[in-house]
């Protein structure tokens, strides 16, 4: 199983971006900067992600431990206008719990409620972003990294909810 390229300069260590090609079935690297552009936080620049078709896009954001390990697959889901601008973001929460998880982020010793809540809004930002159970079996064979998880990576709560399990590595 070939892993995507993965030199791209502009890029923090070890983090590899996949974008959905509804057209080609594929998930394929987008580069750094081009995520960076389209998430409008490239100064002057526009949320554009050029040749992208209008509609729902998926990602999935893969950061990779020293080894080449995936640690951590953090998906988004954002909807394109037809001049390939970035128009909207899922997080699948009101402006009020979106307001209440960040509070709860910043606190240094949430109580175990806090902590339970926080965990209940996250789930439910996970579940808004998750892909298209069609968008699964390619976005296996594309993850980098994906064999080497360690058990225990944040990278379990995504692969959990789109229904992949480690399987044990202890004898029947």
């Amino acid at each position: 199983m070939s892993q995507p390229e993965v030199a791209i300069e502009e890029t923090p260590a070890k983090d590899v971006v996949l974008h959905w090609d509804e057209v080609g079935a594929t998930w394929a690297v987008l580069s750094w900067r081009d995520w960076l552009r389209f998430r409008g936080t490239e100064p002057g620049e526009h949320k554009m992600l050029v040749g992208a078709e209008a509609g729902e896009h998926y990602f999935l954001v893969c950061v990779l431990g020293d080894h080449g390990d995936l640690r951590h697959a953090i998906s988004q889901r954002y909807v394109v206008s037809t001049d390939g601008l970035l128009s909207y973001g899922f997080d699948g929460l009101e402006a009020e719990e979106r307001e209440e998880s960040s509070r709860i982020e910043e606190l240094d010793m949430p109580t175990p409620q806090e902590i339970n809540r926080y965990n209940e809004l996250g789930a439910r930002g996970l579940s808004a972003n998750l892909p298209p159970p069609r968008t699964v079996a390619p976005l296996l064979r594309a993850m980098p990294g994906l064999a080497s998880a360690m058990d225990g990576s944040p990278c379990w709560h995504f692969l959990s909810a789109v229904g992949v399990c480690k399987s044990s590595s202890r004898a029947s």
